[in-house]
């Protein structure tokens, strides 16, 4: 199957927006018969300036029945036809979920009708219901402060899709190892496919179909790789028996409700996969690297290094920029809903020899700490550092979560520090990160449902 060349990928999220995703940083211009968030204007020169809100904001806080979510804007015409056609009274809209605190981000929503009461909200979405529309209702929440933050951050996250994408075309680059339905896939690359697939579970969140050869064109049958998780060696000698296109993205919550069952997939696209003849748990983080590569040096859970150095690192964080801004935040926040912010400071420490990686975190909550689906604040602040011989230098970026980091490594044995980290919010993703923060290697599942 061929493959899209690096330019027409880097096209593509340019005009698609951004995150691994391929979402919304802003909306992309929807076709004539849906609406898009107005335009807020701009002053006349002659008068005074005055900061006008967002076009967003006579949505915010506001019910959404949302009829289609997706990463790729533009998508979900086919619902809306389906409306037209039966006649429903829909005043059919397009947003980018980038602009609401509550909406999970980098996702285009397109939404059927906006109320201000659930009750309302609820009885147009069974009207759609019983008219074979399926939809599902959202309150979209206050506007999102940090909006050209939640944009930079999908720019970001296009950037490290297009990046991923050209080091999959490498054969001796890792590559992240899946389980689905009790089976072994190491993942190949993204492409186009024109093949059906069909669902390989009860839910229909996985969708499948298998192929003779590799669509990326890099492995055969009977290539053998060896498989590594956080911490060292899983499994070595494993054998590629065939190739497959998955799509495994996940659909809003509505998808699993649908009566009859769909018959097609509720959201991302399809990857390119070898199946291998070894098992790894579904909960086992793994990569591949060829057979007969060189092993990587994994570092290993640590109490060191001393106390006072532990101690130093904690300072450094509590000095630092990020920690009194997140602080501030957290304060103004919990005075707010007359609730205490609470402050915690942890060290996650590896070692191999005489090199320490130290990740001092810091997470600031109120109640819960349920900042997804409540009101509740939730941040945290990360200083990531390795000590050795050669002194100290800092890993990763500003945004680096230490709580989501599962493995470090020494990859290619030339001293420089790799991470393996595994998230779970915005999407579920594992990535092998460089000491700079870039992304060596990924496999982000792609997720559709706009949050709570």
């Amino acid at each position: 199957m061929p493959r899209l060349p690096r330019l027409s990928v880097l096209v593509l999220l340019a005009f698609s927006g951004c995150t691994e995703l391929r979402g919304c940083g802003a909306s992309e211009p929807a076709p004539a018969a849906v609406a898009v968030a107005p335009d807020a204007g701009t002053p006349d020169a002659s008068t005074p300036s005055v900061a006008l809100p967002p076009p967003e904001a006579r949505y915010a806080k506001k019910w959404l029945v949302i009829v289609h979510s997706s990463s790729v804007p533009g998508e979900g015409s086919e619902v809306l036809e389906a409306m037209r056609e039966k006649g429903l009274p829909a005043e059919p809209l397009r947003l980018s979920t980038n602009a609401f605190r509550d909406l999970r981000p980098c996702l285009e929503v397109v939404v059927a009708k906006v109320f201000a009461a659930r009750a309302e909200a609820e009885a147009f979405r069974k009207q759609l219901s019983e008219a074979g529309v399926e939809a599902y209702v959202k309150n979209a929440g206050p506007l999102e402060p940090e909006r050209e933050r939640r944009d930079a951050t999908c720019r970001a996250e296009a950037e490290a899709h297009a990046a991923r994408a050209e080091a999959l075309n490498r054969r001796t680059v890792p590559r992240f190892v899946e389980s689905h339905a009790g089976r072994t896939f190491m993942l190949l690359g993204e492409g186009t496919t024109s093949v059906a697939l069909e669902p390989v579970d009860a839910r229909r969140s996985v969708w499948m179909a298998s192929v003779e050869e590799d669509p990326m064109g890099l492995f055969v049958k009977g290539d053998t790789v060896d498989l590594y998780g956080a911490a060292g060696p899983v499994q070595a000698g494993c054998t590629v028996k065939g190739f497959a296109w998955i799509n495994r993205g996940v659909p809003h919550f509505g998808y699993f409700q649908q009566e009859p069952p769909p018959e097609a997939p509720g959201c991302g696209r399809p990857w390119a996969f070898a199946e291998l003849d070894c098992s790894v748990a579904p909960d086992v983080l793994a990569f591949a690297l060829p057979a007969g590569s060189k092993a990587p040096v994994f570092f290993e859970a640590s109490e060191g290094p001393s106390a006072e150095t532990l101690a130093a690192q904690e300072e450094a964080l509590r000095r630092s920029a990020r920690f009194a801004a997140l602080r501030s935040e957290g304060s103004i926040q919990a005075e707010q809903v007359q609730e205490r912010l609470s402050q915690e400071v942890k060290a996650f420490r590896f070692a191999s020899g005489d090199t320490h990686a130290v990740f001092t975190v810091a997470r600031f909550r109120t109640g819960e700490g349920n900042s997804v689906c409540g009101s509740d604040y939730n941040q945290q602040v990360t200083r990531a550092v390795v000590l050795g011989p050669g002194g100290e230098r800092t890993l990763g970026r500003e945004e680096l979560a230490g709580e989501d980091v599962v493995g470090v490594l020494d990859l290619e044995g030339d001293g420089k520090v790799e991470l393996l980290v595994q998230e779970s919010w915005p999407s579920q993703a594992v990535r092998l990160l460089k000491e700079d923060g870039s992304e060596l290697a990924g496999a982000v599942v792609e997720n559709c449902d706009c949050g709570c």
